[in-house]
């Protein structure tokens, strides 16, 4: 008993320097952090006095935040509440600030203020990576992240279809340079195409696999596409693939899902900077062949597709082949998951590069 009595205070001699390194390594792996009291970094400030101290006047441990909160059911504890916020008190009543028939529970949402605002302050100006998920008020939560909007670098936000406004998120972030957008209401994408096309020119990263954007809704003046470096986007036509890829000449990194639906003639088209395309696939091999034999891409280094009901497509590997050796691409893997790539396929590819690495049957 005396030696652990010793251990516990040894503990809580450290220098501030050496706890700084311990605590850094007793965050969570996740990309954002949970303010839940049993984890991590809300945990460290609860131990001692000292051991708060330290974690209060570490801006690092405070730039990652997941907020998920509901302020309208009744009777649902959050996960950042202490105990003793056990005996509720509501009071509900109609949001005019969203102009929505959204019952909020002011002392709920009082609550999350206090815990999420004391959160943000700590980060101390750094840059901050927040996910938004399950809120109910577009405004309150605006409110909410208002004057942290020049910190906010990463964005991952899930809109809830009975919030509205979601435009009102993407108003004065200076910083941002990745924006992943979940979900959202199909009526909310006319709009949010116009407010994507019109964030900062630190934008380098956007991520909207999971919603059905019309490529064609972005104009080509919009500079925020210029910059873009990485793009994850859904498509259900062969142009918008091309357009996309003219609308943003810098791209790298591309993942898309492809869902074409019908016959189009494409223009040849060459984009210079692309080097990693990852590609799902669903439909017709008629399809992907045109836009092979419309595609150069000089710079590219993988290539990853994914092809569900591969039983009923046959891969274009001829069109493929063409592409690959009409770019004179410097491919280093070429992965195949779902479709078993026969020896003569294989020695084609191999042939035009030797060096190229083929992977097959990968599970997607």
């Amino acid at each position: 008993m005396t030696f652990h009595k010793g251990l516990r205070s040894a503990l809580w001699r450290f220098p501030a320097e050496v706890l700084c390194q311990i605590f850094h390594h007793c965050l969570p792996e996740d990309k954002y952090l949970s303010p839940e009291s049993k984890l991590a970094p809300t945990l460290l400030t609860r131990i001692c006095r000292p051991w708060r101290d330290v974690a209060v006047d570490m801006p690092s441990l405070w730039c990652r935040l997941h907020v998920k909160f509901n302020v309208t059911r009744v009777g649902q504890k959050e996960a950042f509440y202490d105990d003793d916020y056990d005996d509720y008190y509501y009071h509900k009543r109609v949001s005019r600030e969203s102009n929505l028939n959204v019952e909020v529970n002011h002392r709920a949402w009082q609550q999350a203020v206090f815990h999420y605002d004391s959160w943000l302050k700590r980060s101390r100006g750094r840059p901050l990576s927040i996910a938004l998920e399950r809120y109910d008020s577009t405004a309150l939560l605006g409110n909410l992240l208002q004057p942290y909007m020049d910190q906010i670098s990463y964005l991952s936000i899930r809109f809830s279809c009975k919030v509205g406004k979601p435009q009102l998120f993407f108003k004065d972030m200076p910083a941002l340079r990745e924006l992943v957008i979940l979900m959202m209401d199909d009526r909310d994408i006319p709009t949010m195409a116009e407010c994507i096309s019109q964030l900062p020119s630190t934008m380098h990263v956007l991520d909207i696999m999971y919603t059905q954007f019309d490529i064609n809704l972005l104009s080509s003046l919009d500079p925020v596409w210029t910059h873009l470096t990485q793009v994850r986007i859904s498509f259900c036509r062969q142009d918008a693939f091309l357009r996309l890829l003219y609308l943003c000449p810098n791209l790298s990194s591309l993942t898309g899902e492809a869902h074409f639906n019908r016959e189009q003639t494409l223009e040849p088209f060459t984009h210079a900077n692309l080097r990693s395309l990852y590609l799902n696939y669903a439909e017709e091999e008629a399809f992907l062949a045109r836009l092979f034999n419309a595609l150069s891409l000089p710079s590219l280094r993988v290539f990853d597709v994914c092809v569900c009901d591969a039983d009923e497509i046959r891969w274009p590997h001829e069109q493929l082949i063409d592409l690959f050796s009409r770019s004179n691409c410097p491919l280093e893997r070429l992965r195949f998951c779902g479709l078993t790539v026969m020896d003569v396929q294989r020695a084609k590819y191999v042939a035009l590069i030797p060096s190229l690495d083929v992977v097959e049957n990968v599970v997607c």
